[in-house]
């Protein structure tokens, strides 16, 4: 059996829809997966500069420099 006879049946063509699909799934996982990725990025600075005021303060409290 060659793979033209399989056409009329549409064996070929739901093939084709099956890796079309896979292939949407792994983009949308992709996306989701920048957007995780941003996110956790801008959080982590915001986080980052929020500790280091915070850790600045104990410091200058027990160096006796602060206010």
């Amino acid at each position: 059996m060659s793979w033209k006879s399989l056409a009329p049946h549409g064996l070929l063509r739901r093939a084709g829809a099956a890796l079309d699909s896979r292939g949407v799934t792994t983009a949308e996982y992709a996306l989701l997966l920048a957007l995780v990725v941003i996110v956790l990025i801008s959080s982590l600075t915001t986080l980052g500069a929020t500790l280091e005021d915070k850790l600045q303060s104990i410091i200058d409290t027990l160096t006796g420099v602060g206010p």
